[in-house]
């Protein structure tokens, strides 16, 4: 028997290729599903602190579920938002490097994607930023909701110009000189005394200390930790080297001057990480031995001082940490139409590895 064929007057809309997903949920949707009013679903994608957490979880969660799009170009117009947030830094100097690797994960991970914002990079090093009125002009053209300023000279002004034009700006992983700026920042000065604690309790008594660039205020607070902690304990510091640069080659250039300095010094502390695998170049172009001979530790941690011969001794800077909180609490500023305020510090941790030892007069 044959069944009858059914004539079809209309095309079928997948053979004619017409999106058969679900439309696009909407505010009104979301609102229903999760027994809210619309107008508190609005709240949290306006980024309103008015709402709970808990309510905040659950609505984006259930956005994330009804594959609910934001439209954010909408919400900017409406609220004066730009929805950019601008980072501030010497990018020649910092593009590449761990360090604003670890910049960029905490500013994402304080910032995700959902929160409407984009990020725009602006250089530190431009004409635009020494000048007050082009960076005013700068930032009505660009209208960034604020600035997270990333390794800052001390010598950059740019931060008084921004001030007064009331931008929202959080300086990244240096103390602003400027008391009204919001800056988060690493306890460098703990840092550099758990380190001559550590070499201090190995029975070091002559340590020298490799200085970094005077224009970064980390350097200074650095350098006169340590000399603080060699006045209080009455030790022998043999001539500092200064440095222009956080660089290998400034470190072997001062290694290799200090080591050969009557008495030498049994351990050297350096500025940085980039510094201390130089000193390691420079011990081993005289011949000797880490840490038989010298002990040398660094400071940043950064990710070669676990994997270099010997393993660096170092000082653990949390800048995921720093990064995430300074973005954070700028975010927390615009959601409540203030300016950031006040310092936050950070404290480091030790990480002892195979770089330092006892003095050779106490083996």
């Amino acid at each position: 028997m044959c069944l009858p064929r059914w004539n079809c007057t209309f095309p079928c809309k997948a053979a004619a290729g017409i999106d058969m997903s679900p439309m696009h949920a909407t505010m009104d949707d979301i609102a229903r599903e999760c027994g809210l009013s619309k107008k508190t679903v609005s709240r949290v994608f306006a980024d309103s602190s008015s709402v709970k957490k808990s309510t905040r979880d659950k609505v984006l969660e259930t956005a994330k579920r009804l594959r609910y799009e934001v439209n954010f170009l909408a919400r900017n117009f409406s609220s004066n938002r730009s929805g950019f947030i601008g980072i501030a830094a010497p990018l020649d100097a910092m593009i590449g490097g761990n360090y604003f690797a670890q910049v960029m994960k905490g500013f994402r991970c304080a910032i995700p994607d959902d929160l409407g914002y984009v990020f725009a990079l602006f250089d530190t090093n431009s004409d635009s930023f020494s000048d007050g009125e082009k960076l005013a002009r700068l930032y009505r053209q660009r209208r960034v909701d604020g600035l997270l300023a990333v390794a800052m000279h001390t010598a950059d002004r740019f931060v008084d110009s921004l001030e007064q034009i009331g931008v929202p700006i959080v300086v990244v992983g240096e103390k602003s000189a400027n008391g009204n700026i919001c800056t988060t920042y690493c306890n460098d000065a703990h840092g550099i005394e758990l380190l001559c604690s550590h070499l201090y309790s190995c029975g070091h008594r002559r340590i020298a200390f490799i200085d970094g660039p005077p224009e970064y205020a980390s350097s200074s607070v650095r350098k006169q930790a340590f000399m603080k902690f060699a006045r209080k304990h009455g030790l022998e510091t043999p001539p500092q080297y200064a440095q222009g640069a956080y660089t290998v080659h400034s470190g072997r250039l001062a290694a290799t001057i200090l080591l050969q300095s009557d008495p030498r010094p049994t351990a050297i502390i350096t500025a940085n990480d980039m510094l201390a695998f130089g000193v390691i170049e420079g011990v081993r172009a005289l011949n000797l031995r880490i840490p038989e001979d010298v002990s040398v530790a660094g400071f940043d941690d950064e990710p070669m001082a676990g994997e270099c011969s010997p393993t660096l001794t170092t000082v653990h800077q949390p800048v995921f940490e720093i990064a995430e909180l300074s973005a954070r609490k700028l975010v927390q500023a615009l959601r409540k139409g203030s300016l950031p305020s006040g310092n936050e510090i950070i404290n480091p941790h030790l990480v002892i590895r195979e770089s330092t030892g006892k003095p050779p007069s106490a083996k």
